[in-house]
């Protein structure tokens, strides 16, 4: 069996909370609970839940953003939470993230051009044929017009940013990109596009993805697996369609039940499902 590229196990990250009131105690939050997960090269992992469920904590344990409390991170068969130095250097270019929200991802103040070549800058890598070359045919890719390197952030929709984001992750030809609800702040017209892209740029690079949403019907687009996170923990894992077909924790059944009926599929795939599963039992009652 291939090993993955990614293995995170047990992983753990609690927090010192100040306490309120009089006696103004402090105590510990535990917001990732032994959390384990694995991500294949190639594919899209999403990692879903409701908002403070630990989503986003756990893609920046992965991404060595903040460190573990407890628990273990291999990637591309390094132990990643004991990465320190040049090591940890050379990991972030393997690893890039995709933010939420672009314009305070962007530095206002810095060219596209600046921006998307960062990377490079910072691992001390040459930028292949100069940083206005490098970098138009980097927007070229991301269906950004080339001539605009030298335009600023905030001259850019939130889809455009957005796509600025992903070419900037793209300079270093990552493994991994983390996509940390990198479509959630935009319109879902606009949602349908940068996901698109990024499944185009999947197929060509062959990068893996952690796909950090909340919305269902957005995860459903472009997950491969899906894990459903809830109060710091992963209670359920499966293909796609296993899980959207046919949940087996109620916490996802719920998520499932939340999802405005503008996708009658999913009901009657969990209506077949459902049925099948009362078929079964009652074969084996009649036997």
């Amino acid at each position: 069996m291939t090993e993955p590229l990614l293995r995170a196990e047990n992983l753990v990250k609690e927090f010192t909370v100040s306490g309120n009131g009089i006696l103004g105690r402090t105590g510990r939050f535990r917001a990732v609970d032994d959390v384990s997960l694995e991500v294949a090269e190639g594919e899209t992992l999403a990692l879903v839940g409701e908002s403070g469920s630990g989503k986003s904590t756990t893609a920046r344990l992965i991404a060595r953003l903040i460190d573990t409390t407890s628990g273990t991170i291999e990637f591309a068969g390094r132990a990643v939470h004991a990465l320190t130095g040049k090591a940890l250097h050379a990991f972030r270019s393997e690893v890039q993230v995709v933010f939420q929200d672009p314009y305070s991802s962007l530095n206002p103040k810095h060219t596209v051009e600046r921006i998307v070549t960062a990377p490079l800058v910072y691992q001390r890598r040459p930028i292949p044929g100069g940083a206005r070359a490098y970098t138009g045919a980097l927007m070229e890719r991301v269906g950004l017009n080339p001539d605009h390197a030298t335009r600023f952030p905030a001259q850019f929709s939130g889809g455009q940013a957005q796509r600025i984001g992903i070419a900037r992750a793209l300079a270093v030809a990552p493994k991994l990109i983390i996509a940390d609800e990198a479509v959630s702040a935009l319109d879902v017209s606009v949602q349908a596009q940068v996901i698109n892209l990024l499944r185009e740029l999947q197929d060509e690079e062959g990068f893996s993805c952690l796909f950090i949403a909340h919305d269902l019907a957005v995860v459903r687009q472009i997950a491969t697996r899906v894990a459903v996170m809830n109060s710091g923990r992963i209670v359920e894992t499966g293909e796609r369609d296993q899980v959207f077909g046919e949940p087996r924790h109620d916490y996802t059944r719920r998520l499932l039940a939340a999802v405005p009926r503008i996708r009658p599929e999913w009901d009657e795939a969990r209506r077949r499902n459902e049925q099948a599963r009362l078929d079964r039992e009652r074969a084996v009652a009649e036997q």
